[in-house]
């Protein structure tokens, strides 16, 4: 009689302490100052708490929205998922997952001086808006880039590749319009970047995975431009290379090493020679834990593995500008100090991150040669190796910019134009709309 006393105290004992914790961890929640407003691991902003209207609270919207604030904003989010994983990781051996289907990545990477803080963005930018000189911008809106399945083997994290033949022929399209309506002097390139599952994994493994052919992908590309354009084919040079580090393991892009052997090719079909790689001087910015980390809801395995940003500073300078979304024009470096922003921050050493319209002036050339690169954010890495030659570098990136490459092409007399797209943005259409929207502009 004593033992089932005892065991019934115990057993209330816990019963109190398991309540006594759950109600804990609710009123923690419910504390407004310590919910967090962003998620530096997933690079978003975190739901905001509704505004209640006579609609919403009759048809429920509002109620769910409240849960999905709460859920979202939990206090200490990042890094009880964090633990979560750890511990899920401790159930036994997993060497290889799959993770999700479809994922949105971050939009515009606002990492500057302030240690890798988000900028704030009313909705209001966002709208159409007036240029100093009085013409209209296109309207910009948060475009965010898809892509699919992860699958994660050991340490590394691959993005597996869905081919959109309709996103393929309009990205396609979209330059052969582009090669019609500028002069005949200005030369037109394309290259398209396979992502690290088509360089890495063996032909069989992506098949049975279910990720599509990416060199066929971009052949179909290749195959869809007039001849006034030119492509730049870097998948068998980065192919012949993979056994070097080509791509992050926690991050979908490409390492500046592998920007650097693309940067090769374009200079061989501009017959142009190249600068060696040792004539860099190089930055290293460790504890890089990028996109796949935090789809892959911060997987041990990546965290203790982490990657390492190298960066290469061009010869001729290391100054550039830029125009921010509220069209203030930013002093900024090509290859700036990240040492001391958070771990999913340092890809935006290069060339300040994801601005609408950025510029370089190389002092040590006056031979008027210029270059536009018209890129999402793989461009980035690249930018830097094509400064030392020409004499400006104009640099758009086309989810953000608020005019059209027409007027661009013509009022800053450029007379090379490169377009450059890993596969997965030359096939999402969400994006490539967006590339006809500044052709057509």
């Amino acid at each position: 009689m004593k033992r089932r006393r005892r065991s019934r105290k115990y057993m209330k004992i816990k019963i109190y302490a398991f309540a006594g914790t759950l109600l804990f961890f609710a009123l923690l929640a419910l504390i407004i100052p310590l919910r967090p407003k962003e998620s530096q691991v997933e690079k978003r902003k975190l739901e905001k708490f509704p505004s209640p209207t006579l609609e919403t609270l009759w048809n429920g919207e509002f109620f769910e929205g409240v849960n999905t604030w709460y859920a979202d904003t939990f206090p200490l989010r990042d890094w009880l998922i964090s633990r979560n994983m750890k511990v899920r990781s401790a159930y036994g051996m997993q060497k290889t997952q799959i993770y999700g289907s479809t994922q949105v990545l971050a939009g515009v990477s606002e990492k500057k001086k302030d240690g890798g803080k988000e900028k704030d963005k009313t909705e209001e930018e966002k709208q159409n808006k007036t240029l100093k000189d009085g013409k209209k911008q296109r309207e910009i809106t948060q475009v965010q880039e898809q892509f699919g399945a992860v699958y994660l083997a050991d340490d590394t994290a691959f993005n597996l590749f869905g081919f959109d033949r309709d996103a393929a022929d309009e990205y396609a399209g979209a330059l052969n319009t582009l090669a019609d309506k500028v002069d005949k002097e200005v030369r037109i390139y394309d290259l398209v970047v396979p992502i690290s599952s088509g360089v890495y994994l063996d032909e069989k493994l992506q098949k049975d995975l279910g990720s599509g052919d990416q060199k066929e992908a971009i052949q179909y590309i290749y195959d869809k431009l007039d001849d006034k354009v030119t492509p730049v084919d870097v998948f068998a040079t980065l192919e012949n290379h993979n056994d070097e580090y080509l791509y992050f393991r926690s991050d979908h892009h490409w390492t500046a090493l592998a920007a650097y052997y693309a940067y090769c090719e374009f200079m061989d079909v501009k017959k142009m020679d190249p600068t060696p790689l040792d004539k860099y001087e190089t930055k290293n910015f460790d504890g890089f834990l990028g996109t796949m980390y935090s789809y892959c809801n911060q997987a041990a395995a990546l965290e203790n593995n982490p990657d390492t940003v190298t960066a290469y500073i061009p010869l001729s300078t290391n100054k550039m500008q830029y125009l921010d979304v509220n069209g203030n024009t930013v002093d900024y470096e090509i290859i700036a100090d990240v040492t001391d922003w958070n771990a999913a921050s340092k890809y935006n050493c290069f060339i300040g991150g994801d601005e609408p319209f950025s510029w370089i002036h190389n002092p040590t050339k006056t031979d008027g040669s210029t270059c536009l690169v018209v890129k999402e954010s793989y461009g980035n890495a690249f930018v830097p190796f094509i400064t030392d030659h020409y004499e400006y570098v104009y640099v758009v990136d086309y989810r953000y910019y608020p005019s059209g490459l027409q007027a661009l092409i013509k009022e800053k007399e450029i007379k090379d134009v490169l377009f450059l797209n890993n596969v997965m943005a030359a096939c999402t259409t969400s994006l490539v709309s967006n590339v006809s929207e500044i052709v057509n502009y």
